[in-house]
């Protein structure tokens, strides 16, 4: 099974720290100028995805000379990550691991988020502090968690019928607004299982 691995353009990041992820991935797809980043920090990738807005002429050419597959997807419609989430899903991946999207403007970071859900899609973000990873009616989780570690489900939009186990504060059919309610819970087994009837759910695991 394939193991797709997604770096957004957080400029200037170093990526080495996110060897083990880079090193379990089969094909990684750089979002536009995150190509830039990739080739500072001497990483090869077999995909650049975007409206190429913001790569560099010379990483562009780097393309051409090191068979790396450019993908231009000019509509503005969704932003570069939803669409490298897009085509990863497209080669029916056993995993989808993003990295790159830590920092950077507020709305960026909202957006990077909510491509989670517009996806629908496993894909988790992997930021300095945790993993982010959505569930919703047709794409419940089970998440293998330390025990104690703290973790925090939100709602996006109302969400009904939630179910919450492994945690110290349990969910058993509950609907759930946006809030700060979620906030804070801690894994009490070395699994939390977390669905809903309708809606879609943000859950933050710390790292």
């Amino acid at each position: 099974m394939t193991s797709v691995l997604i770096i957004g353009n957080a400029r200037h990041e170093n990526l080495s720290k996110w060897s083990e992820l880079i090193e379990e991935s089969d094909v990684i797809i750089a979002c536009d100028g995150a190509l830039d980043n990739c080739l500072e920090n001497n990483l090869a990738v077999d995909i650049v995805i975007g409206d190429m807005d913001s790569v560099s002429k010379s990483a562009l050419e780097y393309t051409k000379k090191n068979s790396v597959q450019v993908i231009e997807i000019t509509e503005q419609n969704s932003n570069d990550l939803s669409k490298a989430i897009v085509y990863a899903e497209n080669l029916q991946p056993e995993s989808i691991n993003i990295i790159g999207v830590d920092g950077g403007n507020s709305d960026h970071q909202l957006a990077n988020y909510l491509t989670l859900i517009e996806t629908k899609t496993h894909a988790k973000i992997y930021l300095d502090d945790c993993v982010v990873f959505c569930a919703s009616s047709s794409s419940p989780v089970t998440y293998s968690i330390d025990l104690g570690t703290p973790f925090s489900v939100f709602s996006i939009g109302k969400s009904k019928t939630v179910c919450l186990a492994g945690g110290k504060w349990k969910l058993n059919g509950e609907d759930l607004e946006p809030s700060s309610q979620g906030l804070h819970n801690i894994a009490e087994e070395k699994e939390i299982r977390i669905s809903c009837q309708t809606g879609n759910l943000l859950i933050f695991v710390a790292r």
